[in-house]
Order: structure tokens, then C-alpha cells, then sequence
């Protein structure tokens, strides 16, 4: 038979270790959380981040395009209509 005193110890050295057992597991548990957290965090930025590299770029493009079809240079008002934003009065003299 176990005396009194080793079933003490018994009973304080499991319960210590099913202690161990259930803090590593909370452990576990907070880190893959974080993980996880800290991973949605970084994909959803590099997201943004390609949505407006692909804005930039694709604005970028057709300004080019645009620009390449009038090869006299940029407009400085409306094209084809003659208006330049100032209205001309024209007086016969």
C-alpha cells in the first residue's frame, strides 16, 4: 500500500502536470491566433497595395494611349470645337 504522503505527491505532481498540459495547449492556441491575425493583416495589405498599383498602372496606360493618338501634343481646351476657355469677341471694324 502508498502511504498518505505519496499519494500527496501523486496528486500534486499530475495535477501540476495537467496544469503544463492545459497552459502549453492556451499557448498553442494564442499563437496560432495571432498568426493568423498578423497573416490576414499582411494579405489584405499587399491587396490594397496591388489595387492601386493596378490603378496607377492601367490609368498610366490609357493616358499614354490617349496621348499617342494626337500627335501634336496635349490640349489646351476642348478638341476639335475651337474653344480654348476664354470666350473671343470678334468685332468688325
Amino acid at each position: 500500500m502508498y502511504c498518505y504522503s505519496c499519494l500527496v505527491c501523486i496528486v500534486v505532481v499530475v495535477s501540476y502536470v495537467l496544469l503544463l498540459v492545459v497552459l502549453c495547449v492556451l499557448l498553442l492556441v494564442v499563437l496560432c491566433v495571432l498568426l493568423l491575425v498578423v497573416l490576414c493583416v499582411l494579405l489584405s495589405s499587399f491587396v490594397y497595395f496591388l489595387h492601386y498599383v493596378s490603378i496607377a498602372v492601367f490609368t498610366l496606360h490609357a493616358g499614354l494611349l490617349a496621348r499617342s493618338q494626337y500627335s501634336e501634343g496635349p490640349a489646351n481646351g476642348h478638341l476639335d470645337t475651337g474653344f480654348f476657355g476664354f470666350p473671343v469677341s470678334i468685332s468688325k471694324c
